[in-house]
């Protein structure tokens, strides 16, 4: 019999990735705001109208979710956010596995990311920046907080501003690698056109490839 939950807040908590190690197991907690139909811890739990699914130190919310507990996947769309510390993602979908660590996104992609700085302010305390990413999809790592990004790539920082085909982000060197017409403009409005380029997220860094470089920029007479 399928059962339906309607109107009002449903909440329920869900022991997911549960082996034969109970101590792997790792505890997820699914919000649904309007409407929900589970069919089993195996079977899979639909919620329209809204939810919010909470692990670790992630917060993703949706309009509406697909959800397999026993797989420890979740197909989320319509108005998609992640939240994990100082990392933001909106998009339009999202795959998530719990279990492999990962989320791929896609549609309207908009990471943003709080950057501590190398370079200190006039008080001596470290600078902090907004780095924006848009793309048209994403595979990112929940556990490391690296990303595969494709399409579109763009981002800024502070004045500056980055465009390529991809790039791929490692969270422990700070470094953002850009592959395929890259394009860059420095603070003083500098340019950079290139193959390749690693980008140094938390200071003002960047190593340059390719067959053929270019670097314009504008003195004063």
């Amino acid at each position: 019999m399928r059962r339906v939950l309607r109107a009002g807040i449903v909440l329920f908590a869900v022991a997911m990735l549960a082996t034969s190690m109970p101590a792997l197991a790792k505890s997820v907690k699914v919000t649904a705001y309007q409407s929900m139909v589970h069919k089993g811890a195996k079977g899979d739990t639909v919620i329209e109208g809204g939810l919010m699914i909470e692990y670790d130190d992630i917060v993703i919310t949706a309009d509406r979710a697909t959800v397999n507990m026993d797989a420890g996947i979740a197909k989320l769309t319509g108005k998609v956010a992640l939240v994990q510390g100082d990392v933001t993602i909106n998009c339009d979908s999202m795959d998530l596995n719990i279990k492999k660590k990962t989320a791929t996104v896609a549609g309207s992609v908009r990471l943003q990311k709080r950057e501590t700085q190398v370079e200190k302010d006039e008080a001596g305390k470290p600078k902090v920046s907004v780095i924006t990413l848009t793309c048209a999809a994403m595979e990112i790592f929940t556990n490391t907080q690296d990303f595969n990004a494709s399409g579109n790539v763009s981002m800024t920082r502070d004045k500056q501003r980055a465009q390529a085909e991809q790039a791929s982000y490692m969270n422990s060197e700070k470094v953002l690698i850009l592959t395929g017409s890259v394009f860059i403009e420095g603070e003083n409005k500098e340019t950079i056109r290139c193959d390749r380029a690693e980008l140094h997220t938390d200071q003002t860094m960047l190593a340059a490839e390719g067959a053929k470089m270019e670097i314009t920029f504008e003195i004063e007479e």
